[in-house]
């Protein structure tokens, strides 16, 4: 295989843009995320005293 310095790799292209994936985290969102957690939490509980 022959090794060419003058192509480009075209998995490493970088630009100057940052990329942001991830989309802004409102109050509701965090709420659910909470309720999620607590009902998760209460079902251990319920668990370990059955």
């Amino acid at each position: 295989m022959k090794w060419n310095k003058k192509s480009q790799n075209v998995l490493f292209v970088e630009d100057e843009e940052a990329y942001n994936w991830a989309t802004a985290r409102t109050s509701v969102n965090r709420k659910l995320v909470y309720l999620s957690m607590l009902f998760v939490i209460v079902a251990i509980l319920f668990s370990v005293l059955r």
